[in-house]
């Protein structure tokens, strides 16, 4: 997660989840070396298989990898989560005066950390990944908005 532009009138803060495209794509091609090696050795029952956990990653990959922009517009006044992953592209506008300037908030389980926006027209908060992260990179988003918004 990092900031990708701030000026006066907007801020965009980026969440590309490289990391876990990299773990989901390293799983698949294993999977798929497996379905080789089985084909390869006779076993096609167990290649089968294989190649149905391949398919299996694959899908998961596809669904959870998801690139998102939180884009914050004080001339067009609302909030936008930008969404892309292998379905498509997808946006969730806001007005920016559902936004406390407390309302960024961040969400913490265990040592890792997601960061979410508190909005009065939802009763929880709305979070900008469905993943919790480590790292100081989530505190510096969130103080970076807050103080955004107090500007």
């Amino acid at each position: 997660m990092r900031i990708l532009f701030e000026t006066d009138d907007r801020l965009i803060i980026e969440d590309k989840p490289l990391f876990l495209g990299l773990v989901l794509v390293l799983f698949t091609l294993s999977c798929v070396g497996w379905t080789v090696n089985e084909v390869l050795a006779g076993a096609y029952l167990r290649a089968a298989l294989a190649f149905a956990v391949s398919l299996g990653l694959t899908a998961i990959a596809a669904l959870a990898v998801e690139r998102v922009w939180l884009v914050l517009d004080r001339a067009a006044g609302r909030i936008e989560f930008r969404r892309r992953n292998a379905q498509g592209f997808r946006t969730e506008r806001f007005p920016l005066s559902e936004l406390a300037p407390d309302g960024v908030l961040i969400q913490s389980r265990d040592d890792t950390h997601r960061l979410a926006l508190r909005l009065a027209s939802r009763d929880k908060p709305v979070p900008m990944t469905w993943y919790y992260q480590s790292g100081n990179h989530i505190r510096r988003c969130a103080e970076t908005t807050s103080r955004w918004l107090q500007d």
